[in-house]
């Protein structure tokens, strides 16, 4: 049930209706049962790993939550999610690394399992609750209610990744979403579907043609594909999130935001300072801050640790050599801007203005040219595309000129419209008044919108972080 479906927007619709209609443990009961009903019909055998690791982390919250301070008690239900994750996420990874030691006849069989919808975020949100009880954060119950944290449709297969601290409030206070409310989870929902069907589906032809073709093309087509392919992602993911974060507001839920135009970043931490930012943060505080105290003074070692970590979040992302070298690529990125920066500190005023102009078009570059790993299907066609990129080898243009002009489009959307969306994401809802302006403006503004995304709603791609 892929969030641009009709059948979603009947599911949706359906789901506000028996929220608005019940109250108290029966409207805990209906979120409970429509996010399991949506998760099911993705493929119902999903059930029997999300419902062990909801439970199995439900159990061993009680054990941490009676007895806190003892360390094994989170160690071991970690550990044993950590051991899911890996098996359904790396086991093909490591059965390949083991056969280039082993002769053909021992070489064990490349097990070919189906990766669970959204296993990498809801095993992420069931670890930071047992680190947070651990850290005497509030324990959730009963049962149903915790099912509900990890299991909850809207955020469950793509994220934003919560904590248990922005849920826990709003399911004690969960109130029947205002209409107010429902207007803003229909415009973020409007917003999301145009970005995902007009932009980021659009773009994906041009990305496939142009690394399926990688071998003719120029380093201007190479760079264009970097770009390319960074929009669609951006647009693709971010869409997501904002029908999932309209959709949440529907029945009563605000999560915290995803992305903070990731491309207006004027450094590298700046980048991840906008991009994913759940992912960043949890990454940030249990992993790189736990991590970043034992180094203590020793500067070289914190640079290792940021270096290892984001090589971890490369490896989080995808069982392939390719999401590891994106992450480690991000990883020196990060280290060379801190060594950088803190040079920079002492010189004049006009050379830092000019050091921050070039670390700006630099991390536009960096980062884009990092999307060729991300996206290649093999490390060696990576290491040719960026070679000819830094190598500026050929200018020519190798496609159609609506390819480009499509990208120039893409870009246009990014930088002209982009911010309007976010301008109207982050006002306070209790300063839109709709009763003055949605007379004239909104019918005219959901017409349009609807009519693109009728118009673009021909194409049946996937949103790329669902593999994740």
């Amino acid at each position: 049930m892929s969030f641009t479906s009709y059948t979603y927007l009947l599911f949706l619709a359906a789901a506000v209706i028996l929220v608005r209609l019940t109250s108290g443990k029966a409207r805990e009961n209906v979120l409970l049962g429509a996010s399991l009903l949506f998760y099911a019909v993705w493929d119902v055998r999903y059930l029997a790993v999300l419902l062990p690791i909801g439970v199995l982390t439900y159990v061993a919250g009680h054990a941490v939550a009676r007895q806190r301070g003892k360390l094994a008690l989170v160690v071991w239900p970690i550990a044993v999610i950590l051991l899911v994750l890996g098996v359904f996420k790396y086991s093909g990874m490591v059965a390949e690394l083991v056969n280039l030691a082993l002769p053909p006849p021992k070489q064990l069989t490349i097990p070919s399992l189906i990766l669970p919808l959204g296993i990498s975020f809801f095993t992420f949100e069931c670890i930071s609750y047992l680190l947070d009880l651990h850290k005497g954060g509030k324990e959730l119950l009963p049962l149903r209610r915790f099912l509900l944290f990890p299991a909850f449709w809207a955020h469950m297969v793509a994220g934003p990744i919560l904590r248990i601290k922005e849920f826990v409030p709003q399911l004690d206070a969960l109130e029947t979403a205002r209409g107010r409310d429902i207007l803003l989870g229909v415009d973020r929902c409007i917003i999301g579907f145009t970005k995902k069907l007009v932009v980021a589906n659009s773009l994906s032809g041009f990305v496939d043609q142009g690394f399926a073709g990688a071998a003719g093309n120029s380093a201007l087509d190479n760079w264009i594909l970097a770009l390319a392919f960074g929009l669609q992602v951006y647009f693709d993911f971010s869409s997501y999130t904002d029908i999932a974060i309209g959709s949440a507001r529907m029945v009563g839920f605000t999560f915290p935001e995803n992305f903070n135009l990731p491309y207006h970043a004027s450094t590298p931490t700046d980048f991840w300072n906008r991009w994913h930012m759940t992912l960043s943060r949890w990454i940030r505080d249990y992993l790189f801050f736990p991590l970043n105290l034992r180094a203590g003074k020793r500067i070289w070692l914190r640079y290792v640790t940021l270096l290892v970590v984001m090589t971890l979040v490369g490896l989080w992302h995808g069982a392939g050599l390719g999401f590891i070298l994106w992450g480690t690529w991000h990883g020196a990125l990060l280290v060379a801007h801190r060594l950088l920066q803190g040079k920079a500190r002492d010189w004049p005023s006009l050379l830092q203005t000019a050091f921050d102009i070039a670390g700006r078009l630099a991390t536009l570059a960096l980062v884009n040219a990092a999307w060729i790993l991300f996206r290649a299907p093999t490390v060696r066609q990576a290491g040719a595309m960026l070679g000819s990129m830094f190598r500026l080898r050929g200018l020519k243009p190798a496609y159609s000129v609506n390819d480009y002009i499509l990208v120039l489009f893409a870009i246009a959307v990014y930088v002209g419209i982009e911010p309007l969306f976010k301008r109207h994401v982050d006002r306070n809802p209790a300063s839109i008044d709709y009763a003055r302006w949605t007379f004239w403006l909104r019918p005219a503004a959901y017409s349009g919108a609807l009519w693109l995304i009728f118009m673009y709603d021909r194409s049946n791609v996937a949103f790329i972080y669902f593999q994740f």
